[in-house]
């Protein structure tokens, strides 16, 4: 997907001896970011507390690209 950038995108440091270097546009997707809201979501509703986590996992993942591709036709 074209618009699955890093969610939280950082500009790049070179390190020095206290802090490690950071890489630029280091961190997770938005797909994850959104993948795990849906995530946060399904559990905390209680319905789906019985499904495996995998089935659950998917449903998430299936959602985040479904926002994906949303916001590609914007």
């Amino acid at each position: 997907m074209r618009n699955n950038y890093p969610a939280f995108p950082v500009q790049g440091y070179p390190g020095d001896g206290k802090y490690p270097a950071v890489k630029p546009n280091s961190g997770m997707s938005v797909r994850d970011f959104f993948a795990g809201l849906a995530l946060m979501g399904y559990r905390a509703s209680g319905r789906y507390n019985d499904e495996s986590y995998r089935v659950v996992a998917d449903m998430a993942y299936r959602d985040a690209d479904a926002m994906l591709e949303r916001r590609e036709k914007q």
